[in-house]
């Protein structure tokens, strides 16, 4: 029996289909489904329950909820857990603790599988920065862009991600481990004109220092105006370094390129817009 939280999310809606299509039984966990199995990562309350036969494990909820989960699994039981690539940032941030804190957590268990830290999603109908980047691009024919873009990103495309689950599922882990999981790298300036191609649109990208921005925010913020974290600023300062090697030597996944990626991405958006208007896509 293979246990998935997070069942009702994107990805977790993707990988029930694919563990299914290949003869493996699969309890979703989650109040949303209608099949679903109630419990609750929050109060662990139907945890146990829902844990109660499972010789596998898989959490696509955040990774804030894996000590919950660990605490809950028997002994035995093989447990697949999703990080974030936050975990390699050094720009202060409370979801960068939070991963690197659950990481430490599964690393020092006694349970046998693999936290995957997944770099920035995009595709699918539920995540949301790269679907606010292309909104963007639509609505401004000049976009500024702080630093200039020059910082890599390695974004992996929703079925990339659902595979890596996957093949770790079907693999045999005999420690506790924890890598990365992305897409080919990229700088932020060339992942938003790939996002500008898929659409066709023609768009022209202004450099905008970050240092006196941060200054602005900053200063603005200390005056009692409401503005965006200056850390979010920070992070277009930083390229975060980490391999991908375990992702394509112990599962066998090779990403896609974001190129190739976007442009299902888009197709996917179009065609769900076209249905919830009740047009067709053209």
């Amino acid at each position: 029996m293979i246990v998935l939280f997070g069942a009702s999310s994107d990805i977790g809606q993707r990988l029930c289909r694919k563990l299914e299509n290949v003869g493996l039984v699969v309890r979703k966990v989650s109040r949303r489904l209608p099949d679903g199995f109630s419990a609750d990562l929050q109060t662990s309350e139907g945890v146990d329950e829902a844990l109660r036969d499972a010789d596998r494990v898989i959490s696509c909820a955040h990774a804030r909820y894996t000590s919950t989960i660990l605490k809950c699994c028997r002994p035995g039981v093989q447990v697949i857990v999703m990080g974030s690539t936050w975990r390699f940032s050094k720009v202060p941030n409370a979801a960068a603790d939070e991963v690197r804190a659950a990481e430490r957590v599964f690393l020092a268990s006694d349970k046998r599988g693999v936290m995957l830290h997944s770099a920035m999603i995009y595709g699918g109908s539920q995540e949301r920065n790269i679907q606010r980047l292309v909104a963007a691009l639509q609505r401004f024919p000049i976009l500024p862009v702080p630093g200039g873009g020059r910082q890599m990103v390695r974004p992996i495309y929703i079925d990339d991600v659902v595979e890596c689950i996957f093949q770790s599922v079907r693999r045999t882990w005999d420690a506790p481990a924890a890598f990365a999981v992305a897409g080919p790298a990229l700088t932020w300036r060339e992942m938003a004109a790939a996002c500008a191609k898929a659409k066709g649109l023609n768009r022209s990208f202004v450099a905008v220092p970050i240092s006196p921005a941060i200054a602005l925010l900053e200063l603005l913020s200390r005056a009692g105006f409401r503005t965006p974290n200056p850390d979010i600023l920070r992070r277009f300062e930083e390229s975060p370094e980490f391999s991908t090697e375990a992702m394509v030597s112990l599962l066998g996944v090779v990403p896609r390129p974001f190129e190739e990626g976007i442009r299902l991405a888009v197709q996917g958006w179009e065609n769900l817009a076209a249905e919830n208007c009740g047009c067709e896509s053209v």
